[in-house]
């Protein structure tokens, strides 16, 4: 990877967080941690990013509405969403309608990187 990608990471998931940033870090790419929808939305307001990943259920905002948000201003910028959770089929329209894509947990962190190398061509 030539130029070093930053990454959103917003979750609620303590644990989840760090070991993805880990992950990614040690994958050279240059990640930002948030721990709900609100402090994404405030981080993304105030830097640039490459591509957004966001889990669904979170307290204060949620992925659903952090997705919203980015997409009504941003059409073409890459969010992922990511959740542990069992979706209505409304959520799942709406997030196969306006995501770049959805994966659910648990995942394998290759197949996360690959997703993300995929949206970022």
């Amino acid at each position: 990877m030539s130029e070093q990608k930053k990454l959103l990471l917003v979750d609620d998931d303590d644990d989840l967080r760090y070991v993805m940033a880990e992950y990614f870090y040690e994958n050279g790419y240059n990640i930002v941690l948030a721990a709900d929808g609100q402090e994404g939305l405030e981080l993304f307001s105030k830097q640039k990013f490459d591509i957004i990943i966001t889990d669904v259920r979170m307290p204060r905002m949620n992925g659903l509405q952090l997705l919203k948000a980015i997409k009504t201003h941003f059409p073409s910028f890459p969010v992922i969403l990511m959740t542990g959770f069992e979706l209505s089929k409304n959520d799942l329209a709406n997030i196969r309608y306006n995501a770049d894509a959805y994966i659910t947990k648990p995942f394998s962190m290759d197949y996360m990187k690959r997703l993300i190398e995929n949206l970022l061509k």
